[in-house]
């Protein structure tokens, strides 16, 4: 779980130092993303220690979705339950995970920044999408439009 925050956080500073290179579809093993206008991808989906990323931005939005998968044979519910409670000691508000069909939700927040993060899983991987910016409705149009996992157990059905 600590290899999964530190790839998120390293990938989203990443953001900040990366120019913007426009791509139309993000595909990986286990999703194809198509990209709206407006989206851009700031660098190439990220592999490391079996971990899979891939960060989305949409500067008009000022909003960032990651989609970050990574081999844990924890359910969804403890994949998120560890993520906020890591979430939390680290300064962050956050909610109780709440079940959302097979995959559990749960909101954080710290000084100006806010977001969503979504947690399913397979059994032998996790997967944690966040959402987080201005507009939050913003990634869950991106996601719910144009979002296709290869795997559907390892995902949420809804955003």
């Amino acid at each position: 779980m600590q290899k999964v925050l530190t790839i998120m956080a390293t990938c989203l500073l990443g953001i900040l130092c990366a120019s913007a290179a426009l791509a139309a579809e993000v595909k990986t093993d286990y999703f194809t993303l198509n990209l709206p206008s407006g989206w851009t991808q700031p660098q190439p989906v990220q592999s490391a220690q079996g971990a899979t990323m891939a960060i989305l931005q949409n500067a008009a939005e000022q909003t960032v979705v990651t989609v970050a998968i990574t081999p844990v044979p924890l359910s969804a519910k403890d994949l998120a339950t560890q993520t906020l409670a890591n979430m939390k000691a680290a300064g962050f508000t956050v909610t109780e995970p709440m079940l959302s069909g097979d995959a559990y939700v749960g909101e954080f927040s710290k000084e100006q920044v806010k977001g969503v993060s979504y947690f399913g899983a397979n059994g032998k991987l996790g997967s944690v999408i966040t959402i987080m910016g201005a507009s939050l409705d913003a990634g869950k149009k991106l996601l719910k439009d144009n979002f296709k996992p290869a795997d559907s157990k390892l995902f949420p059905t809804g955003f």
